[in-house]
């Protein structure tokens, strides 16, 4: 019984609340352009450039594959190392002027 009361306000609550954004909902839906067309030529795009590629790759050996994977994400490790130690020097740099201590 208790629950069937605390679902039901939550339903009016719900309710009130999808009552109170439709409105800014509608000016901001109306207000930006419609880009699903832009979003479609975008992803076709990439479709057929990675079609073309997992051709390439697919003559490959698999030796060469898993090379490949390994030297990639060496790399991407090494940027994600550079990127959030460069990170960590920009704000201890930004602290260390604004002194907290």
């Amino acid at each position: 019984m208790i629950q069937a009361i605390f679902k039901f306000l939550l339903n009016i609550l719900a309710t009130l609340v999808q009552v109170v954004v439709w409105p800014i909902n509608q000016i901001i839906v109306n207000a930006l352009p419609d880009l699903s067309d832009k979003i479609t030529q975008v992803t076709n795009g990439f479709n057929t450039l990675f079609s073309g590629m997992s051709w390439a790759l697919g003559m490959l050996p698999n030796s060469i594959l898993v090379t490949l994977v390994f030297i990639v994400s060496v790399e991407i490790i090494k940027h994600s190392i550079y990127l959030s130690t460069h990170t960590l020097t920009k704000l201890w740099t930004i602290l260390y002027k604004i002194k907290f201590w």
